[in-house]
């Protein structure tokens, strides 16, 4: 008790100092995790890229309802199979007063290409070419149908800022020693500028006086804090310390709902919560039989033991008891809401315990065994409880599944770094809000192609997958694209890539004096929150 209230004060005292000088209009939100890095380029995680979207603005624009829209380009257009030319917009200057141009769109392509990260999205790209002061052309190895959706994930940087704080190359986000420049600075053209941030601690941003878009809301100033602890952000909201939190725990939703001043805004996430299964390694990590000796094998490398894990957990069970029904249960790698989603093949395998010990059996593993299931604490909704509801629910065929927890940054880090991970809990979806994407960065085999599996954690690999695969990526012909999609989810599914769990709600509380329009992809706009008196 003592720590907790411990913890509390420090998190107070904290906020009245961050707030106590300023008398602008100043939002102080929290969410789970902190940002990993300021750097735009460096990581692709939910967290960081939504709140660095307020600093960075992406070459092509991301609405509120996940549509495209004018950002940097004004306009893009197929200019040959392998070229997108895009109409770069005058008049913007970065933080530092320098202004933007077609050069740094060049170089900022040309910059995050490079992040292991990013590949998945821009490593087919071959060249991004100044045609004149407006235009840049952005060459592929290969046609690209969906390019342009590609570019609102594409954050443009300067190449002067960037060259003169050691930065032209994106820093590895897992390297020891030397702090790189743009962890704890940015130097973008959005509509907030970073004021300061402190890692782990606090980000603080203010207005961008010399925007060059419109400000729907009139946030002057904002605080971000990450508050891990799910209790203590709710007290935080409910005491007034915040104005706004992410991630509401479920069984708060009707509490914060009920108490005067408060609301709750929804919309479905832009992800899918799986159980991603080691399917390449000859000798799994973490694993032992049932006399605690380490497997000298991979029983996730068998279809027949990733199909028992599908047919033992029940995803109904999860969403309707741990996720309270705040969730969708899917059946395959898309959700709604995902460009190439196939509603009619959207179903998931019937649970069922006999039939998934017989695979066990059939696979050699009668008895079962035992592994470890790396579990991801707070970056995701419920993360905790849904794992250890997995644990239960193999154990009713023979699996016992030790369940390690770890904070984002170690989870992450322990991906990055590897993948170290033969079982583990994530979020994942195409960053584009494709399928495309999701099927080339996180199904296709790792290193086939350039970008192909950046994070593709499980090291899942199928060679009919890859080739269907590879020609959605260069098939501009719609019908022929539809029955691409619908074959990749169809051999994901029946190879049993992941085991689908479902598509969380996004939950946000705040106060009623607080207006937020909620995105898809998690972010928080902040030029678009109203904060009434």
């Amino acid at each position: 008790m003592r720590h907790t209230i411990r913890v509390a004060a420090t998190f107070a005292a904290l906020l009245l100092a961050a707030t106590s000088a300023q008398a602008q209009v100043t939002l102080r939100y929290g969410g789970t995790t902190p940002p990993l890095t300021m750097d735009p380029h460096s990581t692709n995680d939910f967290v960081t890229a939504g709140l660095i979207r307020n600093t960075y603005d992406s070459l092509v624009g991301h609405a509120n309802d996940m549509s495209l829209e004018p950002g940097i380009a004004t306009a893009w257009r197929s200019q040959a199979p392998d070229t997108w030319r895009f109409t770069i917009r005058q008049g913007v200057t970065f933080h530092d007063g320098t202004p933007m141009t077609a050069e740094d769109v060049a170089f900022s392509i040309m910059r995050q290409r490079e992040s292991p990260l990013y590949r998945s999205l821009y490593g087919g790209i071959r060249e991004a070419r100044v045609v004149d002061a407006t235009t840049v052309d952005v060459v592929s190895a290969a046609p690209d149908p969906i390019l342009p959706r590609k570019m609102v994930r594409l954050f443009v940087m300067s190449k002067a800022w960037a060259t003169k704080n050691g930065v032209e190359k994106v820093p590895d986000l897992g390297a020891q020693g030397t702090e790189a420049f743009s962890l704890r600075n940015a130097n973008g053209t959005g509509a907030m500028r970073l004021a300061s941030h402190e890692p782990g601690t606090r980000t603080v941003f203010e207005k961008n006086a010399g925007y060059w878009g419109r400000f729907e809301g009139n946030v002057e100033r904002a605080i971000y804090t990450p508050v891990a602890s799910a209790p203590t952000r709710v007290a935080a909201i409910l005491s007034r310390e915040l104005d706004l939190i992410s991630d509401v725990p479920l069984q708060d939703i009707e509490r914060i709902k009920g108490t005067n001043g408060y609301h709750v805004v929804q919309a479905p996430q832009q992800l899918i919560m799986l159980l991603e299964m080691d399917g390449t390694r000859d000798v799994a990590l973490d694993a032992w039989d049932k006399a605690g000796q380490p497997l000298k094998t991979n029983p996730l490398k068998d279809v027949r033991v990733r199909r028992a894990f599908a047919h033992a957990v029940d995803a109904n069970l999860i969403v309707d008891r741990v996720m309270r029904g705040q969730a969708k249960v899917v059946g395959t790698a898309a959700a709604p809401g995902l460009g190439g989603y196939q509603p009619d093949l959207d179903v998931r395998w019937p649970t069922d315990v006999a039939r998934a010990r017989a695979l066990l059996a059939e696979a050699g593993y009668p008895d079962g065994f035992a592994i470890q299931l790396n579990c991801p604490l707070e970056r995701y909704v419920n993360t905790d409880e849904i794992c250890r509801a997995t644990a239960s629910l193999l154990a009713r065929i023979g699996v016992e599944v030790r369940v390690k927890g770890s904070p984002w940054p170690e989870f992450a880090r322990m991906l990055v770094n590897g993948p170290n991970s033969s079982f583990h809990l994530i979020g994942a979806a195409g960053n584009s809000g494709d399928s495309q994407d999701t099927f080339i960065s996180i199904m296709a085999t790792r290193g086939k192609e350039p970008g192909w599996g950046a994070t593709n954690w499980a090291m899942w690999s199928n060679a009919e997958f890859d080739t269907v695969a590879k020609e959605l990526t260069q098939t501009f012909d719609e019908a022929r694209r539809t029955e691409l999609y619908r074959r990749a989810l169809t051999i994901g599914k029946d190879q049993v890539h992941a085991v689908y769990l479902h598509q969380p709600l996004l939950t946000w509380g705040m106060r009623t004096a607080v207006t937020m329009p909620p995105r898809a992809d998690a972010a928080i706009i902040l030029k678009d929150v109203v904060i009434r008196p």
